[in-house]
């Protein structure tokens, strides 16, 4: 198997992208230390790796809180005495990004934006921050950073997400660059849309903003929209904007992770790879 022997550690691996991940690492023979906010849901996950054979680790942190975070490194390496593979995946938005009424700039608060920067962008930062040390001294590592094709495709009402994503792929690269002449790869993988408890919160949001919409115009209602559940406007609105008509899934994003650490990608750095169906073209 292409990781048998190493150890990986993913942030947010709880649920969703980041529990995807962590089972295909230990599909191919990785030991992994599975860390979330919700410990609970580590706790599963990291059953379910167990279940496989390998070994594993939950630990409950706040990938936000730089204690936290240099806690659980320590944790990791005290338990399995190194790392190999840092998969940093923790993202989503803020309370005040959930709570807003409106999809517009102007009606953002600045708390939404500093909500989402702590999330989205400094968890990937205070995680690289705190094993890249440990990386340098072993002259070997592999970074994997996750962002999104949000990044990339710019969205007057995924604005706070879109620019903090898009810093994700400009720190990958330029932390690739400093870390390489470590033996050290830093890449990152750009997912589409995926069909988790996020997207189904985020649906619901934009379900809301299509019925605030109509209202505020005076039009009648309800539209077609505010009809929808959260999965089919998922599927009408979403999915036709991806040229091979399909969603992706978690394990589509854990095989790309897979690829990007093993030593198949030796030579691959500073790079983000479109998960997408297409939808970055």
């Amino acid at each position: 198997m292409k990781l048998d022997g190493k150890v990986a550690v993913v942030t947010g691996a709880g649920q969703g992208i980041g529990r995807g991940i962590a089972l295909c690492l230990a599909e191919e023979k990785a030991d992994v230390a599975v860390i979330d906010l919700n410990a609970e849901t580590a706790r599963q996950v990291a059953k379910e790796i167990e279940d496989t054979g390998r070994r594993a680790l939950a630990i409950g942190a706040d990938a936000i809180a730089k204690d936290e975070v240099e806690k659980s490194i320590a944790t990791v390496l005290e338990t399995f005495g190194k790392i190999d593979i840092l998969v940093t995946n923790v993202g989503g938005h803020g309370r005040t990004s959930w709570n807003r009424s409106s999809p517009l700039f102007t009606d953002q608060k600045i708390e939404e934006w500093d909500e989402d920067y702590q999330l989205v962008f400094r968890s990937h930062v205070l995680a690289c921050h705190a094993v890249a040390p440990h990386f340098i001294e072993r002259r070997y590592g592999k970074i994997v950073m996750i962002s999104s094709v949000a990044g990339k495709l710019p969205n007057p009402a995924n604005m706070t997400y879109g620019t903090n994503k898009n810093g994700v792929v400009f720190f990958t690269k330029a932390l690739s660059r400093e870390l390489a002449k470590y033996n050290i790869n830093v890449n990152c993988v750009c997912p589409g849309i995926i069909y988790t408890p996020n997207w189904e919160r985020l649906a619901e949001q934009h379900i809301r903003f299509a019925a605030q919409a109509r209202k505020k115009s005076g039009a009648a209602g309800p539209s077609e929209v505010e009809q929808m559940t959260p999965r089919e406007y998922f599927e009408k609105r979403m999915i036709a904007n991806v040229p091979l008509g399909r969603e992706q899934t978690s394990e589509d994003i854990g095989r790309a992770v897979v690829f990007l650490v093993s030593e198949d990608a030796k030579n691959i750095t500073g790079q983000d790879l479109n998960v997408c169906g297409g939808m970055a073209l």
